[in-house]
């Protein structure tokens, strides 16, 4: 179960259809980010993820195709310590500035498992097949 809560201009999350995975977040008050610039969205909104879990923030489709935002970071993480509010920080990289009225839902929040490791530091690491290599080694 996701428990939350609202700041007073917050509007409600939703489900756009039954069965998604992603939370849909609207800002609570007018936003406009300036070409090739960054912003803080506020949402006003306010989630318990479970213990166990990890809330992962991404814009919306529809956000970037029609707006040309990302968030700054790529992925916002939010994890179940947290207990302010969700904020966005929301990158330009088109060409013209993009303002963003209250209500608009523009990001989503998905909640899904993690795994909780214990790291111990060793002198070496096993030997693997892939071995070190990296990026674009899997284009043999």
């Amino acid at each position: 179960m996701l428990y939350y809560s609202l700041d007073k201009d917050a509007h409600q999350p939703r489900f756009a259809y039954e069965g998604d995975a992603g939370m849909d977040l609207a800002l609570s008050h007018d936003l406009t980010v300036p070409v090739g610039g960054h912003r803080i969205g506020d949402t006003g909104v306010h989630v318990a993820i479970p213990e166990g879990h990890v809330g992962m923030l991404f814009v919306r489709s529809s956000t970037g195709i029609k707006r040309n935002l990302v968030l700054s970071n790529g992925t916002g993480i939010v994890d179940s310590g947290y207990r302010g509010q969700v904020k966005l920080s929301l990158h330009n990289t088109g060409d013209t500035k993009q303002h963003i009225p209250a209500g608009a839902y523009i990001a989503q929040l998905v909640v899904v498992p993690i795994a909780t490791n214990n790291i111990a530091e060793v002198r070496v690491l096993d030997n693997t097949e892939r071995g070190t290599n990296g990026i674009g080694s899997s284009g043999k």
